[in-house]
């Protein structure tokens, strides 16, 4: 079924659940494909896979039959808190990086609101942060309580096993070779959260293209110009 979203911001196919490598984030997974769980608080640091989490959760839910919508802050805080007017109507709303918008009292009572209509309608709230609910700069109280209430789940950075095997399965989409060496070369020299490690990938393979070689350490190190 073709994803359900009030305003035009399209999921990412491959940002689905069979994709997330879940590592120590197991019970995490199992929690948002739950359906019965009304709210959940998921909160880690840059690069630990929220925002795929979030739209795998949307498709999930739309797979059942359900409807969905992906609410990135990022995109949506120069917009009204307006756009949130409806979305107590839908089965799951997925909202991406709160912490955008605390101090901000349009949002924060239009936020405390759609708790309200999601709970009154039995609808499910999936909030991602990067900090967790205690210590939320929410400055409304009501919200606050709100943010409490649910279930917390931290997302847990990726063990080593668990970074090569990501950057294994990004290398093979882009049809690059990635031995384990080279990978464990990468996660041991170079900034290893996943945005860092998927633009040195990008980076990898337009020079392998250009090159036609295979990758090496020391091909590595030559591109990526680590002294």
């Amino acid at each position: 079924m073709q994803q359900q979203i009030p305003l035009p911001l399209g999921l990412q196919e491959d940002f689905n659940f069979d994709s997330f490598i879940a590592d120590d984030n197991a019970l995490i997974v199992d929690a948002l494909k739950n359906s019965s769980e009304p709210f959940i608080f998921l909160w880690g640091d840059a690069g630990t896979g929220k925002t795929q989490l979030l739209q795998a959760t949307c498709q999930y839910q739309t797979q059942l039959g359900k409807t969905a919508a992906y609410l990135p802050l990022k995109e949506l805080q120069k917009f009204s808190p307006q756009i949130l007017d409806g979305m107590g109507n839908i089965d799951l709303v997925c909202l991406e990086d709160i912490e955008l918008v605390y101090g901000e009292a349009e949002w924060e009572e239009a936020l405390f609101n759609l708790f309200n209509q999601l709970r009154q309608a039995e609808g499910r709230l999936v909030i991602s942060s990067n900090a967790s609910p205690q210590q939320s700069q929410a400055q409304l109280n009501d919200l606050k309580s709100r943010l409490c209430s649910g279930l917390p789940l931290n997302l847990k950075p990726l063990s080593d096993v668990g970074t090569i095997k990501a950057l294994q399965a990004h290398a093979l989409k882009l049809g690059l070779e990635l031995t384990q060496d080279n990978a464990k070369y990468l996660i041991s020299h170079y900034p290893r959260d996943l945005p860092s490690l998927w633009s040195q990938l990008e980076q990898l393979n337009q020079a392998s293209l250009v090159a036609q070689r295979k990758l090496s350490i020391p091909f590595i190190k030559n591109t990526l110009k680590k002294d």
